[in-house]
């Protein structure tokens, strides 16, 4: 039972790992590569679904809301952070 717990364990972490160098290739690939890539196009499908809940959430925070700057990635990576440190290894 305990080899089973440390596998998801290890598991949820390595794909919160993944999810994290997506959400950083997707934030430098909207500065240098065209929207319509496949690369970016791959990129933002597979974190929108993550990004879009946090980011509907701090615009109900009125200072971010009128913010030009998206916060969502940076709260997205906090919260990943989060529950990877709150993960046993």
């Amino acid at each position: 039972m305990e080899t089973l717990f440390y596998i998801v364990s290890r598991s949820v972490y390595l794909f919160f790992s993944i999810l994290m160098f997506l959400l950083l290739a997707r934030v430098i690939l909207g500065f240098f590569a065209d929207e319509e890539s496949k690369a970016f196009n791959f990129c933002y499908a597979i974190t929108e679904p993550i990004v879009s809940p946090v980011r509907g959430l701090l615009s109900h925070i009125p200072v971010l809301a009128d913010s030009p700057i998206d916060f969502s990635f940076m709260a997205t990576c906090l919260i990943i952070i989060l529950v990877q440190d709150a993960l046993p290894l």
